[in-house]
């Protein structure tokens, strides 16, 4: 409206008028985003928002009237500024301001609040996972001490190579699988670790076999999932009523797959109560698998009359 009345007769008395014209449509637009829509819009007076605003609207027409009939020097155009059809036009004029900032103010609002969201989503996600490990990590050392004690009342010359496995195995847990994914290399020697304790403590009761394929350096993945796993195989796979009790572990790094296969012996007559590995570490690695991993994974799991085999294959 400013360009088109084209007041006075330089730049000067345009850039005037223009200026005066928009700082009363500022002042609507202002008064409305931050004090009619946070008091009645939000709160649901939609009648009250729509008479004050309506109001507002009326009584800033009324100095942007003066205005123009005092600076506009078209004298048809003076004439026409009282009346009710020009009143109407100016009205119109600031309720456009105020409807185009509102929604610029709305869609800023939704935006920050959106990423607010997200943030507080992945501090929560965050917090789960850190839970769902220090419900992983006790249940490990415990585990591994009571192995540690049974060598040490046997007076075991291999209670020193259980000691400095199981220094490597806490150096990993505590300061090397805090920070989020860990190169797989690292992951496998975790594991390794682990089995030579178990080898150790299970002797000639069980044989374990574990085979790797692919780069292992190059891969990337979420530190200690494949330890829920392994720790099912060794306690439903080394029953002392299995003759020959075996263990087999297969991990394969692809560009952009990893594969880990398990599978265990387990004596045919094993109890109802007792069928269907992995209880609360189980239900724990899936929702640490559902958060780390979404839709990018697959856990196949075979409970067989004397085999239980599972395959994990994570997307990365």
């Amino acid at each position: 409206m400013a360009v088109s009345l084209q007041p006075g007769k330089n730049l000067r008395e345009w850039l005037l008028f223009s200026s005066l014209i928009l700082t009363f449509h500022a002042a609507v637009s202002y008064v409305n985003n931050y004090y009619f829509v946070n008091r009645y819009l939000y709160s649901r007076q939609y009648v009250t928002y729509i008479v004050v605003l309506v109001l507002t609207i009326a009584a800033t027409a009324f100095p942007i009237s003066v205005i123009i009939h005092k600076l506009v020097n078209n004298r048809d155009l003076k004439n026409m500024v009282w009346s009710w059809n020009f009143f109407i036009l100016i009205a119109l004029s600031i309720l456009f301001s105020v409807v185009l900032s509102m929604v610029l103010k709305l869609l800023k609002n939704w935006y920050q609040g959106e990423q607010a969201r997200r943030r507080l989503q992945q501090i929560n996600t965050e917090t789960e996972l850190k839970f769902l490990k220090s419900q992983i990590n006790p249940h490990f050392l415990f585990n591994c001490l009571n192995n540690l004690y049974a060598l040490t009342l046997k007076k075991s010359d291999l209670a020193p190579e259980v000691v400095l496995r199981l220094s490597n195995i806490l150096r990993y847990v505590l300061y090397e699988a805090v920070d989020g994914r860990v190169p797989l290399s690292k992951e496998v020697q975790y594991l390794k670790d682990y089995i030579d304790l178990e080898k150790i403590r299970l002797g000639s009761r069980a044989e374990i076999h574990f085979e790797t394929h692919g780069n292992l350096n190059e891969a990337q993945i979420e530190p200690m999932l494949f330890l829920t796993f392994l720790e099912n195989s060794v306690k439903h796979g080394a029953f002392n009523t299995i003759a020959d009790a075996w263990i087999k572990i297969r991990l394969e790094a692809t560009a952009s797959e990893i594969v880990f296969e398990i599978s265990n012996s387990k004596p045919s007559n094993l109890a109802e109560t007792e069928k269907g590995q992995g209880g609360i570490g189980m239900a724990n690695l899936k929702k640490r698998l559902d958060i780390i991993y979404p839709e990018k994974y697959t856990l196949n799991v075979k409970d067989e009359d004397t085999e239980y085999h599972v395959k994990l294959a994570l997307n990365t």
